[in-house]
């Protein structure tokens, strides 16, 4: 998953982070790094989960793409975390809003959450993570065999040669189907495929 598209999906549509919404690469980073305005939120990728090949000869598989937001909560008026997780409750309804249903690209379902977990509490803060994921289907266009093809030469011309199922010529001499005699041939060019 793009993260790049879910941080500005997220900036633009969940205004509870008033724009402190950032990509990392995993949580351990965020946690060690405290001086910043809350809530704030990061947005993580997690696996991805193939299904097996829909054929043996094309490339066609159906592909979870996951990605998890991170965000932290002040913490501090509370330190059981009762008002950090009302706050929770709030935050997390924002993250729904701008999230569920969208599509991050044309190939893509709508995203669709997969669960939540209490990362981290202490004194100061409280984190908190949302997992999401997105359904696509990996094509053709995805694989090796594309640039392969964009590698061969032109189509221009087709030659074709005709061999009728029941010939035109006296048909007590041969029985239907073809005889393999060839009545026509013809040339097709300019196709520009």
């Amino acid at each position: 998953m793009d993260i790049e598209l879910v941080i500005a999906q997220m900036r633009t549509y969940a205004p509870v982070f008033a724009q402190r919404v950032a990509g990392a690469a995993e949580f351990k980073a965020l946690s060690e790094k405290t001086a910043f305005p809350m809530p704030a939120a990061w947005v993580i990728p997690l696996e991805d989960s193939p299904e097996r090949p829909k054929s043996l000869n094309a490339v066609r598989q159906d592909l979870a793409e996951s990605f998890a937001v991170i965000v932290c909560i002040d913490n501090a008026v509370d330190e059981r975390g009762q008002a950090a997780v009302i706050t929770l409750h709030t935050v997390r309804a924002a993250v729904w809003r701008a999230l569920l249903g969208w599509r991050p690209t044309l190939g893509h379902n709508g995203v669709y959450y997969d669960g939540g977990t209490l990362l981290q509490m202490d004194r100061a803060q409280l984190w908190y993570q949302f997992d999401f994921a997105a359904d696509m289907q990996i094509g053709p266009s995805d694989g090796w065999e594309e640039t392969m093809l964009e590698g061969l030469p032109a189509l221009n011309t087709v030659h074709v040669k005709t061999d009728v199922i029941d010939p035109i010529v006296d048909k007590s001499l041969a029985p239907a189907g073809p005889d393999g005699r060839i009545e026509f041939e013809s040339d097709i060019s300019n196709l520009n495929l």
